[in-house]
């Protein structure tokens, strides 16, 4: 059995669980520091307490084993109900006097670093950067916190990695097998090594980004990505020996995947699931793809795990095996690769006021959204959801003499609902600035007139991220915590959800009550707020459903779908952040599950509760041309103004690529698809009669992997519910 086997099998079976532990309380509130010290402190004794595990075999080690037990657990020994928000006690109540409240778990995450600051000046080099800051006698009080923080969370991160090291050695004094002994001397030498000092070699710089990485996780509990990968790996290949470099890069994979047994909410273990982006270009412009790539492809095929998500750049300048090499996954099943159109994102980006070479650098958050990695962070300033706003203007008026009157009074709406969501994000950005700016009074003032809101989806001053700080250009250099937006790149994102079921209402609309005159507004609206119940009910149902529907390539709706959506995103690009920032728009909907549990019924013919569809993808059953149509109807829409997130994700079925050729007709597929304007795409190659066996037998089916939106997963260990919406979407 090879390494990358047995490691395999050892993470799908949890070897690693017998380190796990509820985290004992670790209470620093009391400590005579200031709450971001504080936080830092404590985080610190978490990394030097926290169980270090070293499992056989392994040759990247590190993993979180501290955790919140979940309430139920059996004499709280069920290992797979662990919570990942465990962090340690650190305001007191003089802070929840001061702010009104404790904020202390409302940190968003969803970040994406750049891990290439601590690959380029090590532990040490970022400590010594916060110390020298600090040596700046103008600094504001709540810069030399912050920077103080950096120092104690990374002198933590310090400790952990030597830890690491210690039980390294301790194996390799006990063990009687040779080899073993000199691997486990060899991990002890590598983070010896990256404790403090920079890497310089391949095996060191994976061992130093998967340590950093295990303990922002701590910190921030879960959302953090990994960035560009094979850039940030690649000027550390050097000479290393390709086949020992894809052997650390396997284990790379299945450490990124020993955690997902995990449970946290409706997904499960799939709650937390990350990005790695590859290929596309480099900063100025040349070629991305280089050997590390393409050792991650092929170390995709070995490990052939769901976690984390592959995000593939696939620009002109690349060399075509790259896409070769991809296509051949994605036919095989792997069904966590998706692909963007690089030529055409960057080219949007830059449109909108982005430095072409931070354009080029764009990496990926969870699900589709871009982000520049370190540079700044796109998420989010509001997600409108077209069909419920649909639904409340119907709600409001239906006296609508014609169709063209009726879609003006609902982008009337749509504006106004655009321009209030930014306008409150910016209030809530301009608030929070009050404290980087140092005019405390005026801060506390609004948060106390306030009743102590969230600010700003989630940041405040009192859930500080030190650690993940120090990895974005600009916190250190301005003595300021993530919370307050100290990276270059102000922009955020603005993206638009139920725009399927939106577009596919108002063509029905269109089609029932101003072509034919089958039914007045009054009597389609009722028969949705009524699920369509009665005969009556059920034969208006029958004709909304049968009205043109997107994603067949059909001009009457994808008309409709291009107007609302480019209307949508044009609105964006009126307004700029409260920072200086553009809007940034992007179409996305996740979560299609409780989603559409918590929308009415709509003008489509879609049931109240019924599953919603993903982003841009056809609705579940209406998708009556095929996988071509359905891309042909999403690059009709302008590529130039979404800059952020869009998701075409089609049902394959697995049939259809069968055969020698089965890779090559994908590529030509996906070609062909990207020259006609086409952004991304998310495919799934599956057969539903293979699904419905795995539901009957599940113990044959363990690594059957599909996607979901954003995120994959196997497809036995998703909740019942979550399989039968993945099945009906091959149903159409």
């Amino acid at each position: 059995m090879t390494r990358t086997e047995f490691l395999r099998r050892q993470t799908l079976t949890g070897a690693n669980k017998c380190r796990r532990t509820p985290m004992p309380p670790i209470d620093v509130s009391a400590e005579p520091l200031s709450l971001p010290e504080r936080k830092a402190l404590g985080l610190r004794q978490m990394l030097e307490t926290m169980p270090v595990y070293i499992g056989e075999r392994e040759l990247i080690v590190g993993t979180r084993t501290y955790f919140s037990a979940l309430e139920g657990n059996e004499d709280g020994h069920d290992f797979t109900k662990f919570s990942l928000r465990a962090a340690p006690k650190y305001i007191n109540e003089d802070d929840i006097r001061r702010f009104g409240c404790d904020q202390s778990y409302v940190n968003r995450t969803h970040y994406t670093p750049d891990y290439g600051i601590i690959l380029k000046k090590g532990i040490d080099g970022i400590i010594s950067d916060a110390q020298a800051r600090l040596e700046d006698a103008s600094l504001l009080p709540h810069q030399r916190e912050f920077l103080a923080s950096v120092v104690i969370a990374y002198q933590g991160l310090k400790t952990l990695i030597l830890r690491y090291a210690d039980e390294a050695e301790r194996i390799a004094g006990i063990t009687a097998d040779e080899t073993e002994r000199a691997e486990k001397a060899e991990i002890a030498r590598v983070c010896r090594a990256v404790a403090g000092g920079v890497p310089k070699t391949f095996y060191e710089a994976i061992q130093l980004l998967w340590l950093t990485h295990v303990a922002i996780t701590v910190e921030s509990f879960e959302f953090i990505n990994y960035g560009r990968l094979d850039v940030l790996l690649g000027d550390f290949l050097s000479d290393t020996p390709r086949d020992e470099a894809g052997q650390l890069i396997d284990c790379l994979l299945l450490k990124m995947y020993d955690q997902v047994d995990l449970y946290d909410g409706y997904l499960g273990q799939y709650a937390a699931q990350l990005v790695v982006t590859l290929g596309g270009v480099l900063e100025n412009g040349e070629n991305a793809v280089n050997d590390v790539t393409m050792l991650f492809l092929d170390a995709i095929d070995r490990t052939r795990l769901p976690d984390p998500e592959f995000n593939l750049r696939i620009s002109s300048k690349n060399p075509p095996e790259f896409l070769s090499r991809a296509a051949e996954l994605t036919v095989s099943g792997c069904n966590f690769v998706s692909y963007y159109n690089d030529n055409l994102f960057v080219e949007s980006m830059t449109r909108r006021g982005l430095a072409p070479e931070d354009a080029r650098s764009y990496g990926f958050d969870l699900c589709q959204d871009i982000n520049i990695p370190g540079r700044g962070d796109f998420w989010l300033c509001g997600h409108p959801q077209l069909a419920n706003l649909l639904l409340e203007l119907l709600r409001t008026s239906r006296d609508y003499p014609t169709f063209e009157a009726l879609l003006d009074a609902y982008k009337d709406l749509l504006a106004r609902v655009i321009r209030d969501t930014i306008s409150a994000y910016n209030e809530a950005e301009a608030h929070v600035a009050l404290y980087a700016e140092g005019k405390y009074d005026a801060y506390f003032d609004g948060i106390h007139n306030r009743g102590c809101p969230i600010d700003r989806r989630g940041n405040s001053p009192m859930a500080p991220l030190p650690l993940l700080s120090a990895l974005f250009h600009g916190s250190i250099e301005t003595g300021l915590d993530v919370a307050f937006e100290p990276y270059p790149i102000k922009a955020k994102g603005l993206m638009f959800g139920t725009v399927t079921e939106a577009v596919n209402g108002l063509a029905a609309i269109r089609r029932t009550v101003y072509d034919k005159k089958q039914y007045t507004l009054d009597e389609v609206f009722a028969a949705c707020e009524n699920n369509f119940a009665g005969e009556e009910g059920q034969l208006i149902r029958a004709v909304l459903w049968s009205c043109p529907k997107w994603g067949n390539d059909d001009d009457y709706v994808d008309a409709i779908a291009v107007d609302v959506m480019e209307f949508c995103l044009r609105a964006c690009e009126k307004y700029t952040t409260a920072l200086g920032g553009a809007i940034l728009g992007g179409i996305h909907q996740p979560h299609p599950v409780p989603t559409g549990a918590g929308l009415a019924a709509t003008p489509d013919g879609r049931y109240a509760a019924a599953p919603v569809a993903v982003t841009l993808t056809p609705e579940s059953g209406t998708m009556k041309n095929g996988p071509t149509a359905a891309l042909s109807s999403a690059a009709k829409l302008d590529p130039m103004l979404v800059q952020w997130n869009m998701c075409v994700m089609v049902n394959y079925f697995a049939s259809v690529f069968r055969g020698n050729d089965g890779a090559k007709t994908f590529e030509t597929l996906l070609r062909g698809y990207f020259a006609k304007g086409g952004l991304q795409h998310q495919p799934n190659v599956m057969d539903a009669e293979e699904l419905r066996r795995a539901q009957l037998n599940p113990e044959n089916y363990k690594d059957l992997i599909v996607r979901l939106w954003g995120v994959s997963a196997h497809f036995v260990d998703l909740p019942r519910r979550l399989q039968d919406e993945m099945i009906a979407r091959l149903e159409q």
